[in-house]
């Protein structure tokens, strides 16, 4: 029987047992302070009742109710040059139909920041795994992902600063041969002139190699733009610019992809109680099967806080994918999507929120041609 068709209050009430419980945790967390403010500890839970009507985003419409359980520890470091943050976190997801994919995820996160002296910059290094639905190759997907990197600013003088920007990225797929494993290295280096004291322009190169077992990617972009105060009450990043892609290997054979290339985040504070952001994006990706797509997507998302403790959220989002390369089938994918949401503070220990999403993806191949709604009740806590 599907899980649809089960009566909702055997499946609720084990989720609402576990609510519970985790409204009363709260007392058996701690916060150390081993050194005043410089050496901080905090340890935080977390738990996330959740519909899906579409676990695994494809035509077949396989519903699933879920719990999500984390506990996690977070220390922060604020003493000599270098301040340190770091986390460790372990989810334990648990479906109640399809039970193969229940799984545990753990994560760890480790940052290094210099915020002083001429040159200033910070080290990433992260390490999570991950069972997710993938509207790419309309599966769910386990991975381990460790993506590194390294950000570093330069002083020239009063007007001109630049930044290097180094990153790692390694995704092993388990549990589905048909998947290749990824791994990327890039590098950014931009130059950044002072236009006023709210607003730099920033103009800036990147390449990017990509690799898997099926074919070698190498991406080049050259972008220009501006971030900072861009007009009153509007704050940002926007950046425009050219990108081209070469492939070698793989049924297609050695090929070549161009397209302009889009970065923003927005942000727009009319009032005090109101923040809109915009995003926006294009870029070239690689789907879990080697193959290659141009991704476009914008979203408007909206705050407003009614009180200290009670803040409400919504938005919209728009994308088009299209899939790319001689060995792929023809495949363009359109989507829109739509959330609300409400979050309430109880205290600085506890918060609650509860969230709606609805999406709709249009596409070329039947099978990729779905719709998925989710709901989703939120309890954390932390010390």
């Amino acid at each position: 029987m599907a899980a649809a068709d089960r009566p909702l209050h055997r499946r609720w009430l084990r989720l609402a047992v576990l609510a519970a419980a985790l409204g009363a945790a709260p007392g058996l967390f701690a916060l150390l302070n081993i050194d005043g403010t410089r050496n901080q500890v905090f340890v935080f839970g977390n738990l996330t009742l959740a519909y899906d009507s579409n676990v695994f985003s494809d035509t077949s419409g396989r519903d699933d109710y879920t719990i999500t359980s984390r506990i996690g520890a977070e220390l922060k470091r604020r003493r000599g040059i270098i301040a340190v943050n770091a986390s460790a976190n372990l989810d334990y997801v648990q479906f109640n139909e399809h039970t193969d994919e229940t799984s545990w995820n753990p994560s760890f996160s480790l940052e290094l920041n210099k915020t002083s002296g001429r040159t200033t910059g910070a080290f990433t290094l992260n390490a999570y795994r991950t069972n997710r639905s993938d509207s790419a190759v309309n599966i769910r997907t386990t991975s381990w992902n460790v993506p590194v990197g390294l950000n570093i600013k330069y002083p020239v003088n009063e007007k001109l600063y630049l930044t290097s920007n180094t990153g790692y990225l390694r995704r092993s797929y388990s549990d589905n041969r048909a998947l290749v494993n990824y791994t990327d290295y890039s590098q950014g280096l931009d130059v950044f002139y002072v236009y006023n004291s709210r607003l730099d322009l920033v103009g800036g190169y990147r390449l990017r190699a990509s690799r898997t077992s099926l074919r070698d990617t190498y991406d080049h972009s050259l972008s220009f733009g501006a971030t900072g105060g861009l007009l009153p009450k509007l704050n940002g990043t926007l950046r425009l610019g050219y990108q081209f892609r070469d492939l070698s290997g793989g049924p297609g054979g050695s090929e070549q992809f161009s397209q302009f290339t889009l970065s923003s985040a927005l942000k727009w504070i009319p009032t005090r109680r109101i923040t809109l952001s915009l995003d926006g994006h294009r870029d070239f990706t690689t789907t879990a099967v080697g193959g290659t797509v141009d991704t476009l997507g914008a979203s408007l998302h909206a705050g407003y806080t009614f009180s200290r403790k009670l803040e409400f959220s919504g938005g919209v989002a728009w994308g088009r994918n299209r899939f790319l390369g001689r060995g792929a089938p023809p495949r363009q994918d359109d989507f829109f999507s739509w959330d609300a949401g409400v979050r309430y503070t109880f205290n600085e220990h506890l918060t609650v929120s509860g969230n709606y999403n609805h999406l709709v993806n249009w596409s070329t191949l039947s099978f990729s041609d779905f719709e998925r709604t989710g709901y989703s009740l939120d309890l954390s806590s932390r010390f």
